[in-house]
Order: C-alpha cells, then structure tokens, then sequence
C-alpha cells in the first residue's frame, strides 16, 4: 500500500531526518547500502526511488510511531525558502521545563495524508499566508508578561463577563466542529486556551469560572486531536483538563475528563485501560448525567474487546436507560443520544468480527442520527465500508467507502480517512464489480494528492 504519492531523494531525505538517525544507520534500518542513502540525499530531487525501494519506505514510514511520521510530513510542508533550522519546527506538545516560548500553529500532514498541527515559535517566524499560520498554541509564560500585565490594565474595572464569553465560544466551536471538522476548529480552540492562560496570569476575571473554562476547553482540545488520531497531543491536553478538573473539585468536570481518556484508550485498542477509565468516570459522574451513559459506552466496548460479548450488550443497554432520562442540557453531552450508542455499538460489533450485526446497526444508527453531523456521518460510513468489505459485500463496501472518502477530504478527519486507507487495503483494485473502479480512482487521486510533488 503507498503511504507517499512519490519518493525523491527529498522525501527520503525527510524520512531519515524524522526517524533522527544518522546516514549509516538508517541505510540499515531501511535495509540499503549507506552508498545508496548518500546518492539520494546528493540527488534529492533528482532522483526517484526505483519501486522496491519506494515500497520499503512506505512499509517503514507506516509502522513508524506518531512522533516520526509527524516530523516527516511537517518537514515535507515546510515553506522552501525557509530551513527547519530557521523556523524550529516541532510537533505540538509541551517540553519538560517550558510551556515557556510563545508559538504559532502551522499546519502540516499526518500519516493519513491529511492536516494536522505543529507549533513554530513565534520569535523565528514572520507570520504569513504563505506559511500557512493558523493559530496560537498555550504559551505557559511562569510570570505575568507585559501583555499580560496589559490585559489586567485593560480589564481591571470592565464589567465584562469573560467566563460567558468562553462558555459561548466552546459551545459555537462544538458545532462547527460537528458540521466543518476538527481541521477547521482545532486552531480556534488553541487559541482560546492560550488567551485564557493569559487572563489567568494577569488576574482578569474570576479565577475559578477562568479555571473552568480552561478545563472545558482542554477536553475539547483533547477530542479534536483524538479525531486528527493525535494521540499524544489529545492524551496531553485530557491530563490537563483532569488536573484543572480535580483542583475545582467538581464532578461534572473530572467525570468529563475521565470520559474522554476512556474512548482515548478505546480508539488505541486498549481494552484494560478503556475499563477501568470508564469505571473511574461513571464513580465521579453524577448518576443520570449523560456523561454515565457515554462512560457505559466506552466500558461496553471495552468489554466486547476483552472478550465478554454478553456483559457488554448489558452495558449498552444501560447506558440507553440513562440517556431516557438523563438531563439534556446541551453544555453537558450534547452528542449523546441513542442513534450515537447504536453506532459505537456497531463499532464493537465491526471490531469483533460481527460485520452483518455491524453493518445492519450502522445504518439503522445513520438513519436516526442528528442530521447536523456531516462528520460523525463520514465516520459511521467509512466503518460501515470496511465492515461490509470484511463481510464480503464489495460493492457496498466501494460504495460506502467512496462517500465516507468524499466526506474525509472535505472535513480533515482522520478518523475517517484511516478507516477509507484500510478500506483501500482490502478492496482488490482489478476487481470489475460495480463501484469498485470509482472508488479505487478517487481514492489514487486523493493519495497522489496528499503527498507533496517534489518533482
């Protein structure tokens, strides 16, 4: 399977810089000749890897960690003109000592081929169209700075209601999120973390509703990585929500939080984790809170993946009884309903090997589901596709997989995208069945597109 439209020297190049081994040693962990990595390094551009080649590399870039194949599409997404070394780029996540510089948020591409964010200190970067600078991540300066002691100048007697500002702003960022994508939100919620770190340095507002704020906005930041499939980014940001979650000493918040480490842990295959994170959330959440069914959820697929199919249809069923007569306030869970519980449980049932059950709930949860989520629809489409390829039905397989694909480009979800890249893996391209060819050439088109043309 091609993970990289076309390998130069420069893409090879990029590789080896991201894995951050020396010549010698990645020529072995690649398996070729040292002499061989120097010529491509020497040629770059003008050299194309034979396909034996090309096709080591995207086995190696695939089974890379997140980490590397970050640093390999962003170094690929640089601006020319500029070195790495000049704009320091470097994945989004905090060092040990310093949330201290001040960054921009630029984009780069992820392993699906996609958009996802990198952080670029502001002090090496002139902000531009061409560079692509969409937002600010938290800046985590350890004293008040002279804009932050300016924003407490400014606010100091203004009867603004900055937590109401904030509570609006989530709740707007929600639903674009739902109709546009995480691609399009993320920046926006970055942003407001670092404005609100701001207001808390320099003393503006109340403290504690300030504090919650932040909470709601790091678990919102947690979820938008989760669906760029971020998983360290998504795991930093819910430990940070949990931390401002436990100093307030509020249920709502931390049963929040744990919620979403659950289906953290479920999305990364990690049944034990995902159980015992559920279990923790339904003690802290209060009992009809949707946030008890969502962690019922994620404890029944949790249970499905360690083998205990008959205690998490039980689960499931519970958490529907919740969501009967669970508070609808549309601050605490807006997305929970029961069409969203029929679709994660045909999510167990695909990851179980139950594709008939799955494909059947998939549509039955597709026509009941809030009709504002064009990207929850994507990833309800692209799992119907693959469940329906494993079921042996190829042409509704092609044919979901081609809309969930449509879906994909438009919103950025990688969740979408890598469920339509395993589709891709299944489906025999020289089949003659109906759909398959459009689907196959739709999908090359966007693949050949996701890589950046170094030619």
């Amino acid at each position: 399977m091609s993970i990289c439209a076309r390998w130069t020297g420069v893409e090879a190049k990029a590789f080896r810089e991201a894995t951050r081994l020396k010549q010698e040693a990645f020529a072995e962990y690649v398996g070729v000749a040292h002499d061989t990595v120097k010529k491509w390094e020497r040629r770059l551009g003008d050299i194309r890897l034979s396909s034996d080649y090309a096709a080591r590399m995207d086995e190696k870039l695939d089974a890379a960690d997140s980490a590397v194949t970050q640093r390999f599409w962003s170094l690929l997404q640089r601006p020319t003109s500029v070195s790495v070394d000049v704009l320091g780029l470097q994945p989004l996540r905090p060092t040990k000592d310093s949330e201290a510089d001040d960054y921009i948020v630029v984009s780069a591409r992820t392993l699906t081929g996609e958009v996802t964010l990198v952080a670029v200190p502001r002090r090496n970067f002139v902000l531009g169209i061409g560079a692509g600078a969409v937002g600010a991540a938290m800046s985590g300066v350890s004293g008040p700075s002279l804009a932050d002691k300016a924003l407490a100048g400014i606010y100091a007697n203004a009867a603004i209601d900055h937590v109401g500002h904030f509570d609006k702003l989530r709740m707007s960022l929600i639903e674009s999120d739902n109709v546009y994508g995480s691609a399009q939100t993320l920046p926006h919620v970055l942003s407001a973390l670092n404005l609100l770190e701001q207001l808390k340095r320099g003393g503006v507002g109340d403290a504690q509703g300030i504090l919650r704020m932040r909470a709601m906005f790091a678990e919102t930041a947690a979820w938008q990585y989760q669906d760029q499939r971020d998983f360290v980014n998504a795991e930093h940001w819910v430990a940070k929500a949990l931390q401002w979650s436990h100093q307030l000493a509020d249920d709502y918040y931390i049963g929040l939080s744990l919620v979403r480490m659950s289906q953290l842990a479920c999305d990364q295959g990690d049944a034990n984790e995902a159980e015992e994170l559920a279990n923790a959330a339904r003690r802290s959440a209060p009992d009809d809170s949707l946030f008890s069914a969502a962690a019922l959820t994620f404890r029944a697929h949790a249970l499905a993946l360690a083998g205990h199919s008959h205690r998490s249809a039980q689960t499931y069923d519970a958490a529907r009884k919740i969501v009967a007569r669970a508070d609808p306030d549309p601050k605490w869970g807006m997305f929970l309903d029961d069409s969203y519980i029929d679709a994660y449980q045909a999510h167990t049932y695909a990851e179980t090997g139950e594709y008939r059950r799955a494909t059947t709930q998939f549509a039955d949860a597709m026509a009941h589901m809030q009709p504002d989520y064009p990207r929850d629809k994507g990833v309800y489409l692209a799992r119907t596709a693959v469940a329906h390829m494993a079921a042996g039905d190829i042409e509704q397989a092609a044919s979901a997989g081609l809309q969930s694909l449509e879906i994909g480009i438009g919103t950025r979800s990688a969740r979408i995208l890598y469920a339509v890249r395993r589709l891709s893996g299944m489906i025999d391209a020289a089949s003659t069945q109906i759909g398959v060819a459009e689907f196959h050439d739709a999908f090359a088109t966007w693949e050949a597109e996701s890589c950046p043309d170094r030619m």
